[in-house]
């Protein structure tokens, strides 16, 4: 028998837990319910005044900024003062990048070529996008709620998350454009504690404006292999590598997230979205049917592209799919994966 995948999977009742810091003020309480738009979490923090990203400006790979760097994490400067400086040419010349402005250093991203200069403090209060129960609270586990929640696997994930953070990103879900547009740059605002889907294909200069742009998470559904090799972000992939074909539906899906709270969970590969969702039909795991099924294209020449089984061959060896670009054609069974959107 052949089992159907879902994109979206769906849970009654899951536990999932909200991470925060000694910084953060909770404003839930063990055993509380909580609604829709309730305060969950306060989040105090300094704006990012300017935000330099060494590798673009100075031969350098990003793992080895730290290593050219003049200033400590915390440290007050002024505007002139040497932030890092590093010897090319063979000694002959120095680059140099000094800042611009007067602020508070913060090193916190180093590891991913970025120097940030801090401005004025902020509050920000996460509200509930859902319904649940508070089971704990502490700085461990974290928050810890059950609620109604849906989530999405990641096919890949930036190795540094596994190595430095092991853990959960908790964050608010926005899109940019209507996630179906190639872009290079950010809409011009802030992304400070956003996890962000950046579209059907992600270049690496919209990654890179977004992280400039205080992003805490940027999730896509396809990217250049060698652009995703090259770079040390917080990154996570839906899709796969290359320009793949990216389904209607799923970006739809996807859309209705937007603006909802949601945790990035590194250990399992998947994101979930804490908002409650409008049921739909129970369907069994097997497919027990062909015709009319959702199918997904593993094949190269259309490879992601979704469409539905209108005719199976004798035998049933070959399908007939109609794909969602209009265009019609037979393909062998062990070609595409069975889903439901």
């Amino acid at each position: 028998m052949i089992i159907r995948h879902e994109i979206t999977s769906r849970y009654e009742e899951y536990e999932f837990r909200i991470p925060y810091t000694t910084s953060d003020k909770v404003l839930v309480k063990v055993g509380q319910q909580v609604k829709i738009g309730d305060d969950i979490l306060q989040r105090s923090q300094n704006s990012k005044a300017f935000t330099f990203f060494v590798p673009t400006l100075i031969p350098v790979s990003a793992s080895d900024v730290k290593k050219y760097i003049c200033c400590i994490d915390g440290e007050l400067v002024k505007e002139g003062d040497i932030l890092l400086e590093k010897e090319i040419s063979g000694g002959l010349n120095i680059k140099k990048i000094v800042s611009p402005i007067e602020g508070v250093i913060d090193l916190s991203r180093i590891e991913s070529g970025y120097i940030d200069i801090l401005g004025e403090e902020s509050s920000s209060i996460f509200k509930s996008s859902f319904v649940g129960r508070i089971v704990d609270v502490n700085l461990v586990d974290g928050i810890v709620v059950k609620a109604k929640v849906s989530s999405m696997d990641i096919k890949v994930l930036s190795k540094m998350y596994h190595k430095e953070e092991g853990g959960k990103i908790f964050g608010e879900f926005v899109i940019i454009g209507e996630g179906v547009d190639l872009k290079l740059k950010a809409d011009d605002q802030d992304y400070t504690n956003k996890i962000v889907f950046a579209g059907k294909h992600l270049h690496i200069s919209l990654l890179q404006d977004l992280f400039q742009k205080g992003a805490a998470f940027v999730l896509t559904y396809s990217m250049d292999y060698n652009d995703f090799r090259r770079q040390t972000l917080p990154l996570g992939i839906l899709g796969g590598f290359g320009e793949i074909s990216c389904g209607t539906e799923i970006l739809k899906s996807i859309a209705k997230k937007d603006s909802t709270l949601c945790v990035v969970d590194l250990e399992e590969s998947q994101i979930f979205f804490l908002s409650d969702y409008s049921s739909s039909p129970i369907r069994g795991t097997f497919i027990k049917k062909y015709e009319g099924a959702t199918v997904r294209s593993l094949s190269l020449s259309n490879y992601s592209m979704i469409g539905k089984v209108v005719e199976v061959e004798e035998g049933q060896t070959h399908l007939t799919v109609e794909w969602e670009n209009g265009s019609r054609g037979m393909i062998n069974v062990g070609a595409v994966e069975f889903i439901s959107l």
